[in-house]
């Protein structure tokens, strides 16, 4: 039976990307009455067949994560999120060679031959002054005029 390992990896430092997003919601597509913040992670899904999940899990960080100047948390078979913002799951809908890359890495330079498939994400975590229905309603707008191309790209909002 395969297990998925979820981990999540965001910037310890200051993230520009993260930063200009919100300006450009802020100050160009008028968001800035509900918008308070912007955050961002890195999200590896890493299927494997077989081995002790959490064991696992610390040696893909270990590859995975730079922890000079990152932090991750990892989740087993489950992917959630804490509460106070909305979490905007982008991926692409097309071949993802930098998942593709990262599987070969992990498989035949790493030799962990029990990693099945990796999938990678971008979650865009968007904190609001509102109610839940109208943040959501919000960050799908918000993922349609700036966080997607909607040629590449497909998103959830992850409750």
């Amino acid at each position: 039976m395969s297990q998925k390992i979820n981990l999540r990896v965001w910037l310890k430092i200051p993230d520009a990307e993260a930063a200009t997003v919100k300006n450009t919601l802020v100050r160009r597509l008028g968001f800035g009455n509900v918008l308070t913040d912007v955050k961002k992670e890195r999200l590896f899904s890493i299927e494997v067949d077989s081995g002790d999940p959490e064991e696992l899990a610390k040696s893909f960080a270990k590859e995975l994560v730079n922890e000079n100047k990152e932090s991750h948390k990892v989740l087993i078979d489950q992917l959630s999120f804490e509460e106070g913002y909305v979490p905007v799951k982008v991926a692409l809908h097309i071949e993802d060679g930098e998942a593709i890359s990262t599987r070969e890495r992990l498989r035949n330079r790493l030799g962990f031959k029990n990693v099945v498939d990796v999938k990678k994400a971008t979650v865009w975590k968007l904190y609001f002054n509102t109610l839940r229905p109208e943040a959501e309603q919000k960050s799908r707008e918000i993922a349609e005029k700036l966080l997607i191309n909607p040629h590449k790209d497909s998103y959830e909002i992850v409750s």
